[in-house]
């Protein structure tokens, strides 16, 4: 007797219920990977949190070394003694000043004193012009004098000359002083503004860094609690999304009933003839590939691909 068309769909579709059974497996490693996978994630993130408010803290507090408010006394120590560096190096310049303004004063004096000496070196060579008008007119007897008067004048003109070069070089040497006195009477001044404008900004920023610190240890003691807020809810939701044992439960419970169904029906059925069982194999290639047509994850379609042998129904 024929087999009836009935006999050989249920055939056709028992044959696929151990494939099903293969993708509920692999659909419940997979769930099982997912939810390790984004548990240890999240376990991951609550350690950093943690770790991040711990090592801020240690920063602040000084955990591993000096703490922010030492390192700010330090720093306010370190500016105060600049502070009173430079008002040392403005004092200086300031005793500069003062110095050079009494050298330049001086060097004046000493043009008074070039003046006696131009004075004196005109005074000989008058004085030698005289004895040599005196030595002509003494004749031979005045032939010694007319020597000493020859050395006279030429002893006034070495004075006039050496007194024009020392006042050439005390001129100089005064403009040199005087622009030097200028440099550092500017620059002493432009000290006093800037030691006075630094300790303005020192205190100013001392009082912003003292606030900031403040707020720093605010911030990180909500960030602590934050954190730990942060852990307990992770840790809440990592108990929660433990429910892989539950999806496997249940995929398990529909595997058995699938592999229960199928192992009864094929007890029911009617032996397949010779005749029918062609029908049944092209019927069955039918459902495999109706079922392959509905995956649409690279997954499933690399989990049914052939292997080396088999027949490609698709």
């Amino acid at each position: 007797m024929a087999t009836s068309p009935l006999v050989v769909e249920v055939a056709a579709h028992l044959s696929v219920i151990p494939k099903l059974n293969e993708q509920l497996a692999e659909t419940s490693r997979q769930v099982e990977t997912a939810v390790v996978d984004i548990c240890q994630h999240f376990q991951t993130i609550a350690d950093q949190a943690r770790r991040g408010v711990q090592a801020t803290t240690a920063l602040v507090e000084g955990g591993h070394g000096d703490s922010f408010g030492t390192l700010l006394d330090r720093m306010q120590d370190t500016m105060r003694a600049m502070d009173r560096r430079l008002t040392r190096t403005s004092d200086r310049a300031l005793q500069a000043i003062k110095r050079l303004e009494e050298l330049e004063a001086s060097l004046s004096g000493v043009f008074n004193n070039l003046d006696q000496i131009e004075e004196l070196a005109t005074a000989l060579r008058l004085l030698a012009i005289n004895a040599k008008i005196e030595a002509v007119r003494s004749g031979d007897r005045g032939a010694g004098f007319a020597v000493v008067a020859d050395e006279m004048q030429r002893a006034g003109k070495e004075s006039r000359a050496i007194a024009e070069q020392i006042r050439d070089g005390v001129a100089h040497m005064t403009t040199e002083t005087s622009e030097l006195a200028a440099l550092l009477r500017e620059g002493a001044q432009s000290d006093l503004t800037s030691i006075e404008a630094s300790r303005t900004q020192v205190a100013d920023t001392s009082e912003a860094l003292a606030k900031n610190h403040q707020m720093l240890q605010q911030r990180i003691r909500e960030g602590a609690e934050l954190s730990r807020s942060l852990a307990e809810e992770i840790s809440a939701s990592v108990v929660g999304l433990q429910f892989q044992d539950r999806v496997n439960q249940r995929i398990g419970h529909v595997t058995e009933a699938l592999t229960h169904m199928r192992d009864a029906l094929g007890h029911a059925l009617p032996a397949i003839d010779d005749d029918t069982a062609e029908a049944r194999a092209e019927r069955q290639a039918l459902v495999e590939r109706r079922l392959h047509e509905t995956y649409t994850m690279w997954e499933e379609r690399q989990d049914e691909a052939p292997s080396s042998g088999d027949v490609e129904l698709f």
